[in-house]
C-alpha cells in the first residue's frame, strides 16, 4: 500500500490525536525516516508520519537495510533531516557508518532518534558521540508508582513520565503548566553529559523512576531495583543543538511515537511528539540575525551613517545595532528579549553591555538592538561580537574586526583636567620667580653716610 493512501485513511484519527499544524522548516522538507520494515512502520507510527505529511514534509519511509538509502551525494545532502526509528537495526543504509551520520549532521541536517531495550551498538556509537549514553542492553526504564494503568494486567515499564525541563523554545506552555497529562514512555534510560552546553535534557525520570531488568519491574522490594540511573540523572528524552545549529533529539523509546500511546486516554504524547519533532526539524525556535552595523553616534543622522568605518579614536561614542528575528507558527516574528549583549574584546571583553529593543520601521518581523557606546581609553585591534546562545534558540554570533587608533597629535584637549594641580605649580613657580625678580631689582641698600666734617 502506498504510503500516502494509507495515511489519508488514518488523518481523522490521527487529527484528533496530533494538534493540527502547518508549519514550515526552514532548512528543508526532506525527510528519511529508517524503519525496521515499512508496511509494520506505516500502522505503527501512522499518526506522527501523518502529522509530518500535513506540516508539508516530504516523507520517505525507507527500511534500515535497504542498501540503496544514502545520506550524501556528491558531498551534497539528499535529505534535510533524518528520523531514526530502528533501533536494532545493526546496518544502516548503504553501509553507513557513523561518521557518515556526525558529516550530516555537521553539513546542516537534523537527526532524531529513537532507541529501545534493543539498541544495536552502531547507534550507541553514535549516541556517545553527542554526549549520550545509553543504559545496558535488556534494560528498561521502570517506575512501581507513576506507569499507565489499563484493565489488563498494569506494566510497570510504560512509565508516565511528567518531568519536563522549562524550555520554552522546545516545549509549548501546556506542557510547560504546572498541571499537565503525563508522556507515555517504554524504553531505555540513558545518561546526559551536563558538562557540554549543547546538550540538555528534556524528559527525565521522576523520584520513583530507575533503569533495571524488566524482570523485577512487578517486584518493587527487589533489591535488584536500586540502579544508578534514577530520579533525575535519569535520561528519557534529551535535545542537542550543534555549533552550526544543526538539532538532534535522542529519545530512549520509539513507542513514544507510536499510536497506541499517543491515543492513550490522558496521553500528552501527541503534543509533545509534535513538539520535539517541530524543534528537531527546525519549525520553530529559530532564531537569525538580519543585519547589524556600527558608526559614529555623531554620525547617526548623517547620510553616511550607513557605512561602517574600520577604525575608530579611543573613547569615540559609536551607535551599535543589530536586527533579529525569530521563526514560528509559520511565519517570521521579531525576537523580543531583555538579554542580548554587544562585548569589545582584545583578548579580554573591555565592554559588555545590554542592547536596548525597538520595533524596527523596515519590516514588522525585525527587532532592532541598539546601544551607544563609549569605546575605551585603550587603542588596538579590538573584535564587536554579539554571541547570544539559549537553550532551544539558534546561536547567533556576529562579529567585526576594527581598529582602535590612538588620538593624532593635534586631537588631544589643549588642557587636561587630571593636570590641573601641575599647571597651578607651574603658575606659582613662574609667579614666584617674577617676585623674587622685582624683589631683587628694586630693593636697592641705601647709601652710607660720610664722616668727614663740613667746611665753614
Amino acid at each position: 500500500m502506498r504510503l500516502g493512501a494509507l495515511l489519508g485513511t488514518l488523518l481523522a484519527f490521527s487529527s484528533a490525536c496530533l494538534p493540527s499544524t502547518f508549519a514550515r522548516s526552514v532548512t528543508g522538507d526532506r525527510v528519511l525516516v529508517l524503519v525496521p520494515a515499512v508496511e509494520a512502520a506505516l500502522h505503527e507510527y501512522s499518526v506522527f508520519l501523518d502529522s509530518l505529511e500535513r506540516r508539508g514534509f516530504d516523507v520517505s519511509v525507507r527500511a534500515a537495510a535497504n542498501s540503496s538509502v544514502v545520506l550524501h551525494t556528491d558531498g551534497d545532502r539528499l535529505y534535510d533531516h533524518v528520523a531514526l526509528l530502528a533501533p536494532a537495526a545493526k546496518r544502516l543504509g548503504a553501509a553507513l557508518s557513523v561518521q557518515d551520520f556526525i558529516d550530516f549532521v555537521d553539513t546542516g541536517g537534523n537527526m532524531l532518534v529513537a532507541a529501545s531495550a534493543a539498541l544495536s551498538d552502531f547507534q550507541r556509537r553514535l549516541a556517545v558521540q553527542f554526549g549520550v549514553e545509553f543504559d545496558k542492553r535488556g534494560t528498561a526504564v521502570i517506575d512501581h508508582s507513576h506507569y499507565l494503568r489499563t484493565k489488563a494486567p498494569s506494566n510497570h515499564t510504560i512509565v508516565a513520565a511528567s518531568r519536563l525541563s522549562n524550555i520554552p523554545a522546545v516545549l509549548s506552555p501546556p506542557l510547560l503548566a504546572d498541571e499537565h497529562r503525563a508522556i507515555y514512555f517504554e524504553g531505555i534510560a540513558h545518561s546526559y553529559d551536563s558538562q557540554i552546553p549543547l546538550l540538555a535534557p528534556l524528559l527525565t525520570g521522576s523520584r520513583s523512576t530507575y533503569s533495571g531488568s524488566p524482570a523485577t519491574a512487578e517486584r518493587p522490594s527487589s533489591k535488584s531495583t536500586q540502579e544508578q540511573l534514577s530520579g533525575r540523572s535519569l535520561g528519557l528524552v534529551s535535545v542537542f543543538q550543534s555549533r552550526s545549529n544543526a538539532r538532534v533529539v535522542f529519545a530512549g523509546s520509539t513507542a513514544l511515537f507510536s499510536d497506541a500511546l499517543i491515543s492513550a486516554e490522558h496521553s500528552a504524547n501527541g503534543p509533545f511528539v509534535t513538539d520535539i519533532s517541530q524543534w528537531a526539524f527546525q519549525e520553530k525556535a529559530v532564531l537569525r540575525e538580519i543585519a547589524h552595523r556600527h558608526h559614529l553616534a555623531s554620525a547617526a543622522s548623517s547620510s553616511s551613517s550607513s557605512e561602517q568605518p574600520d577604525h575608530y579614536r579611543v573613547a569615540n561614542v559609536i551607535s551599535y545595532e543589530i536586527d533579529l528575528s525569530v521563526y514560528h507558527d509559520d511565519k517570521w516574528h521579531p525576537y523580543i528579549a531583555d538579554d542580548v549583549q554587544f562585548e569589545a574584546t582584545m583578548l579580554d571583553p573591555y565592554l559588555r553591555l545590554t542592547l536596548n529593543h525597538t520595533q524596527s520601521a523596515d519590516s514588522d518581523a525585525v527587532a532592532t538592538y541598539h546601544g551607544d557606546i563609549k569605546l575605551p581609553d585603550r587603542y588596538g585591534t579590538f573584535t564587536f561580537s554579539v554571541n547570544y546562545k539559549r537553550t532551544g534558540l539558534s546561536s547567533i554570533d556576529v562579529q567585526d574586526t576594527v581598529a582602535i587608533w590612538p588620538l593624532r597629535h593635534d586631537e588631544y584637549p589643549r588642557f587636561l583636567s587630571a593636570a590641573y594641580p601641575y599647571y597651578a605649580g607651574s603658575f606659582v613657580m613662574v609667579a614666584g620667580f617674577l617676585a623674587l625678580c622685582a624683589a631683587w631689582l628694586w630693593n636697592t641698600e641705601p647709601a652710607p653716610k660720610s664722616s668727614k666734617p663740613k667746611s665753614s
